[in-house]
């Protein structure tokens, strides 16, 4: 078994993935970064966070395009783009150099898929039944119940469409992972400990 070093994950919105994430930061002692690749992009492509998730929202092409010639900009390069550039976007250069600098959780942002060619990445995905993530929503993300079906959709079709924007495969699909988990079904805790477990066995194997 190859020794894990990163764990990504993609998750499906209220399911607890971020929350999950923190676990296993917590019991590997080791960090965690979400958002936070977000806030730094936004940072070197002196924009706001806010402004990059509207990108998101509404035309993740226009996302792809844009935080590549926010990327440039920042560095004094010309503002031109070709097929190898689209690769080259902040957040990818973020991510990879977090990932350099040693032993972590990356939540979201199509981490798996940026460090696709290293062999210490575990890539998981959760996903959870809808009742279970409306009841997080309403009770931990203070969505409105009458809304909570709509925002679930929201989210999952804003993951989606970033996630096959930059990698042209379908978010959901099992075999950009290697692990699936169904917190609905195992509860947050339990996902946690199954992937800091495994994260562990293959560091002392």
């Amino acid at each position: 078994m190859e020794k894990i070093a990163i764990i990504t994950i993609e998750r499906e919105y209220a399911s607890g993935g971020s929350e999950i994430g923190k676990r296993v930061s917590q019991r590997l002692g080791i960090p965690v970064y979400g958002h936070e690749i977000l806030e730094m992009a936004a940072k070197r492509g002196n924009t706001t966070p806010e402004y990059i998730e509207h990108l998101e929202e509404t035309d993740t092409n226009s996302l792809l395009y844009s935080l590549l010639m926010m990327a440039k900009t920042a560095v004094g390069q010309p503002a031109q783009i070709s097929g190898n550039d689209a690769l080259n976007l902040l957040e990818a250069r973020i991510i990879e150099e977090m990932a350099r600098r040693g032993r972590c959780v990356i939540v979201g942002r199509c981490a798996g898929w940026i460090l696709r060619d290293r062999r210490d990445v575990l890539n998981v995905f959760i996903h959870a039944d809808e009742e279970t993530r409306i009841k997080r929503a309403v009770e931990v993300y203070g969505v409105p119940e009458g809304q909570a079906a709509a925002t679930l959709r929201q989210f999952d079709r804003r993951r989606a469409n970033f996630y096959h924007a930059n990698t042209n495969l379908a978010w959901k699909e099992k075999d950009g992972y290697h692990m699936v988990l169904d917190s609905g079904k195992l509860g947050i805790g339990a996902c946690a400990d199954l992937i800091a477990h495994l994260v562990e066995r293959s560091r002392a194997a």
